[in-house]
């Protein structure tokens, strides 16, 4: 079952990770947990967002009185996940050891995105799951449905 409080969560973790990121791209060079920490972030972010493209926008789509936001949701924000694809790609970790200040650069400008992301969610389209009654996904992949708000 997945409800607000669930993705919420998933964004703390997401938040946590990224100040751990930044934290480690102040330092003089790369630190010993920079690889795991990459993966982890990775590994949340990816599940998060596949979460949200699969079972809660096509819900949200599915609802006339969320499918506006819904649809301006995903048309603006929906290419976060290729974004950091790339951002991952461009940097292997010779690249970063190479090009320290580069990686730092990169990296803030990524979690920046992000975290614009989870904050615009948060404030203006989560909300919104609560508004919307129970619907099973369009994504015939997933046994996964939004439980109703607890609010």
């Amino acid at each position: 079952m997945l409800n607000r409080d669930t993705l919420s969560k998933e964004h703390e973790e997401l938040e946590a990770l990224a100040n751990k990121l930044l934290v480690e791209v102040d330092a003089v060079s790369p630190g010993k947990d920079l690889s795991s920490l990459r993966w982890r972030l990775t590994h949340v972010l990816m599940v998060h967002l596949a979460k949200e493209d699969k079972v809660l926008y096509p819900r949200l789509l599915a609802r006339p009185e969320t499918r506006t936001v819904a649809k301006r949701f995903a048309e603006e924000m929906g290419d976060l996940g290729e974004a950091y694809k790339v951002y991952t790609a461009a940097w292997p970790i010779d690249r970063v050891e190479a090009d320290w200040p580069g990686f730092g650069e990169a990296t803030r400008k990524m979690m920046a995105a992000l975290r614009r992301r989870i904050a615009r969610e948060e404030r203006d389209l989560y909300p919104r799951i609560c508004e919307s009654a129970p619907v099973v996904p369009s994504y015939a992949a997933t046994n996964a449905s939004i439980a109703p708000c607890k609010m």
